[in-house]
């Protein structure tokens, strides 16, 4: 995860470095999960809430690149049966790229479509309550992502965004009681943004 952050974070520094009409930006998002986490045992489609950063790199003819870090958090807390609770949680901390191309030929103006892909750490934990026992589960696993969607800025500095994100994490190891259960857990979900830029 350090690695990636440290790229990210280069890949930004380059860009805005390097690009004239480069722009810095952040984005507010509401994501609604499907696969495993979005099942009624886990987070039971329950929406999930994140911010990130990002810069827009203009490339011009209405071509721009958009390296972006997101923070995404999912919770769900139920009871099962009629004395034990669970608490579930998921946080995600992704960092990528998207290729974004706006119709009217002018990067941060009009309707635009996207395209991207990147790399997405996710650790799971969930806690179990009852009047006699409390049991922690966690787990923690990398996965590449790619990612589509559509965009409209209003203006240059405030826009919003749709976006499709299929992410998967092979093999999650988690260990509860000292003994360790694997699976992996699909995590595709449907991404609402705010998009602000300077």
């Amino acid at each position: 995860m350090k690695h990636l952050t440290a790229f990210t974070l280069a890949l930004l520094a380059v860009s805005f470095a390097q690009a004239e009409g480069t722009r810095f930006g952040f984005q507010a998002t509401v994501s609604k999960p499907a696969g495993d986490v979005g099942d009624t045992d886990w987070m039971d489609s329950k929406l999930g809430y994140g911010i990130g950063l990002h810069l827009l790199v203009d490339l011009g003819g209405g071509g721009a690149i958009v390296p972006r870090i997101d923070y995404t958090m999912y919770k769900n807390d139920r009871t099962i049966g009629s004395f034990i609770t669970e608490d579930a949680r998921l946080k995600i901390l992704s960092g990528g790229a998207d290729f974004h191309y706006y119709f009217s030929g002018e990067a941060s103006q009009g309707f635009y479509v996207l395209g991207g892909l990147g790399y997405a750490s996710g650790k799971f934990e969930s806690e179990y309550s009852s009047p006699l026992l409390v049991l922690n589960a966690d787990g923690s696993k990398g996965a590449f992502y790619i990612q589509a969607g559509l965009g409209l800025q209003f203006t240059r500095n405030f826009g919003v965004e749709v976006r499709y994100q299929s992410l998967d994490f092979k093999d999650v190891d988690t260990t509860v009681l000292g003994l360790t259960s694997r699976r992996d857990v699909s995590c595709p979900s449907l991404q609402a943004s705010f998009v602000m830029r300077f």
